[in-house]
C-alpha cells in the first residue's frame, strides 16, 4: 500500500507538467491460469494518470471482490498494484486507443483442503495493456473504457484481466 501512496504522492506532484490528470473504476473479470486449468475472480480496480501530449503516467491498484476455484482449492487475487506508461491515441469520432506497458505485483492467496497449498503467492514482472475508450455523450470530459491487461504471464502461470469502466478528466 505504501508503494500505490507514494505513487500516487508523485503523479499527483507532477501535475504542473501534465494536461490534464485522469482517474477511474473498472469492473474487471481477471483470469488467472495455472497449468492449463483457469480460475476468474472479479476484482474492482482503481486509476490515477497524469497525461501531457497523448502520453500518460498511470498507478493502478486492483482488489478482488470474490474467489474461484479449481478442484475445491481456492484462488483470491487479493491486490494487484501496478505502474503503466501509457501511449494514447487522438480521440477520433469519440474514440480513442489507449496501448501500455509498464511493472505489476500481483498477490494471490491460495487457500483449500488441509493436503492442499495453503499460502501467499506474489507474482511482479513486466505488464502491458489496451484499451479502446469512448466519449458519453452529455457528460463532459468522461469516458466508458473497455480493456484488456496482461499482468503477469511467466512459469506456466498467466495472469490477466478485462475491464469495464469509467474514466474521468479533469
Amino acid at each position: 500500500m505504501e508503494k500505490i501512496l507514494s505513487l500516487l504522492l508523485l503523479a499527483t506532484s507532477s501535475q504542473c507538467f501534465a494536461d490534464s490528470v485522469y482517474i477511474g473504476a473498472d469492473y474487471v473479470s481477471s483470469n488467472i491460469e495455472v497449468s492449463n486449468e483457469d480460475v476468474e475472480p472479479k476484482a474492482t480496480a482503481l486509476r490515477l494518470g497524469v497525461s501531457n501530449n497523448n502520453m500518460a503516467f498511470e498507478a493502478q491498484y486492483l482488489f478482488s471482490n470474490d474467489t474461484d476455484n479449481i478442484y475445491q482449492v481456492e484462488f483470491d487475487l487479493k491486490k494487484s498494484t501496478a505502474l503503466f506508461f501509457v501511449m494514447q491515441s487522438d480521440v477520433v469520432n469519440g474514440f480513442g486507443l489507449d496501448v501500455s506497458v509498464g511493472y505489476a505485483i500481483n498477490d494471490i492467496n491460495v487457500s483449500g483442503p488441509t493436503e492442499t497449498i495453503n499460502d501467499d503467492f506474489q507474482y511482479k514482472g513486466f505488464a502491458w495493456g489496451l484499451a479502446v475508450h469512448q466519449d458519453i455523450p452529455y457528460i463532459k470530459n468522461t469516458h466508458v473504457r473497455l480493456g484488456y491487461q496482461s499482468l503477469y504471464n511467466k512459469d506456466d502461470i498467466e495472469i490477466t484481466a478485462i475491464s469495464l469502466g469509467l474514466t474521468y478528466q479533469f
